[in-house]
Parts: structure tokens; C-alpha cells; sequence
């Protein structure tokens, strides 16, 4: 009888074995793969050719459930951004807006420096300081935070921010963009309430005052007048650290675990002097249908690209944040308010006349200006008129 030695039958057991082991694992990976492969979904990161740029994952992007925020390193404050400065110029109108509006004018002197508190702020700063603090608004929304974010994870840092210098309007693709804009809509409407509260109090005290001696004067010559305004030093009153601070500070408290929504939001409105009449004290069921009027969709994105940036941590020098925080419409409205307020003072001859002056140009008009990137508001100012 032949033997097999022990050693060659133990070998060729060992590679039979092996092999069904191998085909064994071969073909639960092959029914993994099928079970977890998703459907190629509908990409915005591709280019004509249908070629995906370099997704981290295939996975859908138009989602309805809730974006995760990733756990990025603890952030810090910097009060040199041109974001923060800009808002800041934003902020510096709503204090003098706040103290013109809570005093009774008593004398030409006081009357003259509120013409000139007033009159720093032409469309070059009133255009970017809005623009700015839309922006960094738009951190407290955590819907789009956690959106960019979630985008980020999956088509990676350098992919957006391509995406973005190329065409703003890219940011109104990130989940939360929609909650955003109506969170920025619902500010610009109480802004522009505000302002244009404070504005009927001038117009009021045009009247009242006239009952005083010092009102009745006869106003000095026009020129002086209208050269008050044409010089105002255009650099508004600088900010204090504690105001720059609370600026910025929702945004680096929206990128970190431990974030306490009503206390941030608390101090930014406090350092914006929106106190309790701004957009986060209505009830959102009030204004759920505002939305952006015709033709202003970019001022919108370029608000919300401005965000994006910020979430993204680009550099602080790239020349679009400068670039997109200047509205044109806006500036040019502002613009055109203090053409027709100098004509409205080259008209005057009493003293008392500059309040009604600064009521309908420089408050009045500069609401009207803010409350025109919602849709429906022009018509609406029509109607009261």
C-alpha cells in the first residue's frame, strides 16, 4: 500500500483550508459592498463633465436632517478683523441712534451736534458696518454653522472656499442657509423699525420746539451748515475692547461645545444697542414669511459668504471679505439721503428746521435704505405715505 508521508497530507490540508477561508471572506465583502454602496446623488461639486471633484464622501448634500458640528480647536478673539471693525461702525450708529433718541433737544448747540454725530455716517460706512454685522449675526444661527461644517467634513476646507471666491451665491446652497437669511431679514426689519421710530421722535421735536426763542432763530450761513456735513469726520467714535469683544465673541462661542445661545445673544445685542425691540425678542411665527426682496439675493449671499468664511477660517487679509461687505445699493441709498439732506438744509432759515432735516434724511431715509432688501417694504412705505 502507498503511504503519503504526514507531512505533505498536513500541507496540502493547510492550503485547502486556507483557500475556502479566503474564498469565505471574499464573498462577505463583496455582499457588504453591495449592501452599503449609496446612490450617486446629485453633486454641486461637479464640474460640466460630471467628473466629482474630490468628494471625502458620496453622500447626499441636499439633507433635511440636522447638520453635526465637528469639534474644532478652541478659537480666539480678534478685534483687528476688518468684519469686526466694519460692524463696529454698525454699532456706533445704533448708540448715537439710542441717545439721539431717548433726549429732548434743548439748544442750537445740541441741536448742531446731533446734525453732525449723524452726518459720519455716510454710505462707506453705514453699507459695510450693516453688511458686516449681518455676517457675524448669521454665527448665531447654529443650523448654518453646523451646515458649513458638515459640508466641510465631507468635501473638504479648500473645496468650499474655492467654491465661494468664485460666486457668493454658493453660500445659499449650505444647509441653514434659509434660517439664516430670515434671522438677518428679521434683524434688518427691526433696525430699520427702530431708526425709523427715532426718526418720527425728530420730527415731532421739529414742531415742538418751535415754541422756543432759540428754535426761531435764523440758522447761520448755508454753506457753514452744509460744509457740517460734507466734513464730518467720516472715521466714527472709536469702539472700547469690551464692545469689539462681544462683537466676536458669538462666533468663537458657536464653534465650541459648551454654548449658552441666550447669553451669547444677549451680549451681542447689548453691544449693538438692539436691547429688547430687535428680531430676537419677536416671536419668528410673526415674521416666517419674510424673505428677500427681487434683485437684492446677493446682498443676501454675500452676507452669508462672509459667515462661511469666517466658519472656514480664512485668512483675515483675503482681499473679499473687504470686497463683499460694500453693498452698492445700500451705499448708494445712504448716499443720495445726504444729497437731499443738504438740500433740505440749503432750504431752511430757522434753527428749528435742521431736526426735521435730520428726521427725514438721515433716519428716515437710511431705514428706508435697510428695510429695502425685504421683499414687500418699498410698497409698504408707499401705502403710508
Amino acid at each position: 500500500m502507498f503511504r503519503v508521508p504526514f507531512l505533505l497530507v498536513a500541507s496540502l490540508t493547510l492550503t485547502l483550508m486556507a483557500g475556502a477561508l479566503r474564498a469565505q471572506e471574499m464573498q462577505v465583502e463583496s455582499k457588504m459592498q453591495e449592501a452599503t454602496t449609496p446612490v450617486s446623488p446629485v453633486n454641486p461639486f461637479q464640474n460640466n463633465n460630471s467628473e466629482q471633484i474630490n468628494p471625502q464622501q458620496n453622500t447626499p448634500i441636499f439633507t433635511l436632517e440636522p447638520a453635526l458640528a465637528s469639534s474644532p480647536p478652541p478659537a480666539s478673539f480678534d478685534a483687528s478683523h476688518v468684519l469686526v471693525q466694519k460692524a463696529g461702525n454698525w454699532s456706533n450708529y445704533h448708540s448715537d441712534v439710542h441717545y439721539w433718541g431717548s433726549r429732548n433737544i434743548s439748544s442750537v448747540q445740541e441741536l448742531e451736534t446731533a446734525l453732525i454725530d449723524f452726518s459720519r455716517y455716510d454710505g462707506a460706512n453705514i453699507a459695510p458696518g450693516w453688511m458686516a454685522t449681518g455676517a457675524l449675526m448669521a454665527l448665531q444661527v447654529p443650523e448654518y454653522v453646523e451646515g458649513i461644517r458638515q459640508w466641510q467634513n465631507k468635501y473638504g476646507r479648500e473645496i468650499l472656499l474655492e467654491r465661494l471666491h468664485q460666486n457668493p451665491m454658493f453660500a445659499l446652497m449650505f444647509p441653514g442657509a434659509i434660517q439664516a437669511e430670515k434671522t438677518i431679514l428679521r434683524a434688518a426689519k427691526s433696525d430699520a423699525n427702530r431708526i425709523k421710530l427715532v426718526g418720527s421722535l425728530f420730527k415731532e421735536q421739529a414742531y415742538s420746539m418751535q415754541k422756543h426763542a432759540w428754535a426761531n432763530r435764523t440758522q447761520t450761513s448755508k454753506d457753514v451748515r452744509i460744509n457740517t456735513v460734507t466734513f464730518a469726520p467720516q472715521s466714527p467714535k472709536g469702539m472700547n475692547q469690551e464692545t469689539l469683544q462681544a462683537l466676536a465673541a458669538p462666533g468663537i462661542s458657536r464653534l465650541n461645545e459648551a454654548y449658552d445661545s441666550a447669553k451669547v445673544k444677549a451680549n451681542f445685542l447689548s453691544a449693538l444697542k438692539l436691547g429688547p425691540r430687535s428680531a430676537w425678542a419677536e416671536p419668528l411665527a410673526l415674521q416666517a414669511d419674510i424673505k428677500t426682496a427681487v434683485g437684492r439675493e446677493l446682498t443676501l449671499a454675500r452676507m452669508l459668504s462672509l459667515t462661511a468664511l469666517l466658519v472656514l477660517k480664512e485668512d483675515k487679509t483675503h482681499p473679499d471679505f473687504r470686497a463683499w461687505s460694500d453693498d452698492v445699493e445700500l451705499r448708494e441709498c445712504v448716499d443720495w439721503s445726504r444729497v437731499h439732506l443738504k438740500q433740505c438744509l440749503a432750504a431752511g432759515h430757522f434753527e428749528f428746521e435742521s431736526s426735521f432735516c435730520i428726521a427725514e434724511h438721515q433716519l428716515i431715509g437710511t431705514s428706508q435704505c435697510i428695510s429695502d432688501v425685504i421683499a414687500g417694504s418699498r410698497t409698504a412705505a408707499a401705502d403710508q405715505h
